[in-house]
């Protein structure tokens, strides 16, 4: 059994869902290890009133935390000592970005005598494991993509070292439905009595839907066909790979390229997109953050009387700023997205139009996400990766109600 705490003092921790533990999770269900808890603390908490018995320990830490460090050399009767391979890793990526080391850093490398420590290759923040009276003590940043690699690297293989049973699973990842509603749709499959497991983890936007029995269940690619028969038009990808890496590997597929008109997601559709591989660069002809009407109109051309007529958010807005797009581009295929952030008393939510199309057609789709500014521009940017991946395989989305 696994209990997942994240170490946090901000105010919104435990109020949205944290990728890195949902994550996590996921990866244990598909080995067969159930997780008992997810859960929020302080970081000038009582840990040894706070942390539960298990089997296994993970703490996701926004920083080094004396008290943590301190509670586990406690219980596994260690000592705090500097780590040799974390202080070296960080004194290679101060060397790396030729920068003086900041002082407050020293705290990254010290850690319980008997942990073995798990570098980060990216930052500064270190990790670190160990076993005591067959309990397993892990600590990481709790940051998603740094922790991501430190996990899938050292932690999942330092834990599934004594696992006999061999498994299979099938991940699907969805979007656009709730888990309430893919639950309807599958109810049969999740009731199924060939002991395949089905869990759902949701993320903003996206649910992931996976499959996991032993390896010599012939029922399990059954089940797994019948569940990517109901849900195909939400699936976007049979491999458990981020969204804005479907579309990289879409776009190399297919050799084409596409440009990019950002207005409320802020050029993060280009950014994460650029990050999935080096080449990755040699597929986006054109990226554009157009956040106000005047850059709409010098960048892009629109006409100031459609955005007087019309409104700046609009569904016209974003369709000519797509078509001046790909006029001007050497793209096969362009995105485009206007919206707004609003707040009221009652609720926060961001009103979105997104347009995806080529030299042929172009389609806008409607949304309205909830949340707070960051939640609406993730959520924009996401949406738009989703549909620029029904485009690329020819398999236009349309929502009753939300297409233009």
């Amino acid at each position: 059994m696994v209990s997942i705490y994240t170490i946090s003092d901000k105010a919104l921790m435990g109020k949205q869902i944290n990728l890195l533990s949902a994550y996590i999770a996921e990866c244990f269900f598909k080995s067969n290890i159930k997780t008992d808890k997810q859960c929020v603390i302080g970081c000038t908490a009582d840990f040894s009133k706070c942390v539960d018995s298990n089997d296994i320990l993970i703490f996701l830490v926004d920083k080094s935390c004396d008290k943590l460090n301190q509670y586990i050399c406690d219980v596994t009767k260690s000592v705090i000592i500097e780590n040799p391979y974390a202080k070296n890793s960080i004194y290679a990526h101060y060397k790396k970005l030729n920068q003086p080391m900041e002082k407050e850093v020293e705290n990254e490398w010290k850690m319980p005598s008997q942990a073995q420590a798990i570098v980060n290759p990216i930052n500064t923040t270190q990790g670190y494991i160990l076993e005591h009276n067959n309990t397993i003590y892990c600590v990481l940043p709790n940051i998603y993509d740094e922790a991501r690699i430190m996990f899938d690297d050292v932690v999942l293989d330092y834990i599934l070292k004594e696992q006999k049973k061999k498994y299979r699973s099938y991940t699907f990842k969805s979007f656009g439905l709730g888990i309430d509603l893919i639950s309807k749709v599958i109810e049969a499959e999740i009731k199924n009595k060939s002991k395949v497991s089905i869990n759902l983890f949701e993320k903003p936007m996206e649910v992931d839907i996976v499959l996991k029995s032993i390896d010599t269940n012939k029922d399990l690619d059954d089940i797994a066909k019948s569940v990517f028969l109901k849900l195909d038009k939400y699936i976007y990808s049979v491999e458990d790979i981020p969204i804005e890496k479907v579309v990289y590997k879409l776009l190399k597929l297919n050799e084409i390229k596409v440009s990019f008109a950002e207005d409320i997601s802020c050029g993060e559709i280009c950014s994460h997109l650029v990050k999935q591989a080096d080449d990755a660069v040699n597929y986006i002809d054109k990226s554009i953050v157009v956040p106000n009407i005047e850059s709409k109109m010098t960048t892009l051309g629109i006409d100031k009387s459609l955005i007087d007529t019309q409104g700046e958010v609009s569904p016209n807005v974003v369709y000519q700023m797509a078509v001046n797009l790909i006029k001007n581009s050497n793209a096969d295929v362009v995105v485009s997205n206007v919206g707004k952030f609003t707040a009221t008393n009652n609720a926060q939510n961001g009103l979105c139009y997104i347009a995806v199309g080529d030299r042929k057609e172009i389609h806008v789709y409607k949304n309205v996400f909830k949340g707070n500014y960051k939640d609406i521009i993730d959520s924009a940017t996401v949406s738009s990766y989703f549909y620029l991946i029904k485009k690329l395989k020819k398999n236009d989305f349309h929502l009753d109600k939300n297409t233009i």
